[in-house]
Formats: C-alpha cells, sequence, structure tokens
C-alpha cells in the first residue's frame, strides 16, 4: 500500500470517527476540557536522516480542530511551520490529519501534510505516531545557487501531552 492510499485512509477513518461520534449526556457541572497540546517525535526520514519533529497545538474547537506551530528537523534546516490538524473526538485511539507551511531561514518555503495515531495513556499523557509528507526548494549551495523541488517522508512516534 502506498502512501498515498495510507494518508486516504486516515483521513476517512479520521472523519468517519468524528462523525459517528455521539455527544454524551452532561452530568453535573462539566468538566474543564484541556485546550493545549504538546507532541515530540522522533522516526526516519526518507532521505536516511534521523528526523525530529516538535509540534504544539491550541484547541480551536475542544478535541476536533487544532491549530499550532511545528519545528520540524527533516532537513538541514529545521523549518518553522503553521499547521492546522483535525483530530476524531475518541476517547482513547485518535486518529488525526494535519497540514502545515512555513519556512526556512536558508532554504525557503516547505509545506507538508500527513496524519497518524494518538494513543491516550492518562488524562495528561499518550504516545503519537505520525507520518508526513514535505515540499521544498532545495539549494545546491553554490555562490549562485540554483534551487529545485524537492520532497521527504517522516515517519516518527513519541510523546504527546495535554495541558
Amino acid at each position: 500500500m502506498n502512501a498515498r492510499a495510507v494518508f486516504v485512509l486516515l483521513v476517512v477513518a479520521t472523519f468517519a470517527a468524528a462523525a459517528s461520534a455521539a455527544p454524551g449526556a452532561a452530568q453535573g457541572p462539566p468538566a474543564k476540557v484541556p485546550r493545549w497540546e504538546s507532541n515530540l517525535s522522533l522516526g526516519a526520514v526518507s532521505s536516511g536522516r534521523i528526523g525530529i519533529v516538535k509540534s504544539f497545538w491550541w484547541y480551536a474547537v475542544p478535541r476536533i480542530v487544532t491549530v499550532g506551530l511545528s519545528l520540524d528537523h527533516v532537513l538541514e534546516a529545521i523549518p518553522v511551520s503553521l499547521t492546522l490538524a483535525v483530530n476524531a473526538p475518541t476517547p482513547i485511539v485518535v486518529p488525526f490529519v494535519c497540514a502545515g507551511a512555513g519556512t526556512t531561514l536558508t532554504v525557503g518555503g516547505i509545506s507538508f501534510y500527513g496524519g497518524g495515531l494518538k494513543i491516550r495513556l492518562g488524562r495528561r499523557l499518550g504516545i503519537i505516531a505520525e507520518c508526513r509528507r514535505y515540499a521544498f526548494r532545495q539549494t545546491d549551495g553554490a555562490f549562485e545557487p540554483t534551487y529545485t523541488k524537492a520532497t521527504a517522508r517522516y515517519f516518527g512516534a513519541g510523546l504527546a501531552w495535554i495541558y
């Protein structure tokens, strides 16, 4: 199964889980919903290097839609991206899809899309597995550099914590 098929399956699973999640009956005062999440994952990049992805998320729509920043060490530079993610509002296993665009100081623009799974181990801690596909401009490093379009795939796993 290729990466595009996996991505489509993640998107379908995320939206199917979001559509099927029934709102629970509220009893007593509503519990405080955490609005911040931070993820750190370590993995492999298709170029052969080790990748590190650090994401900070704020839930614009609690438990479903997040916006945030992502610092991704998947190439020579570390790009900073503005990101958007849609999470399935399921209690323990949370599929998600995400996309972002940003820049680096040396290479210029970068964009990505991807998705993955978060598994909640407790109220504030979980593990994450994610796959992302990056598109960016690459330079040959010469005095008058030549820029080419390049892509890289990242697959990693790590920790997710909510606060």
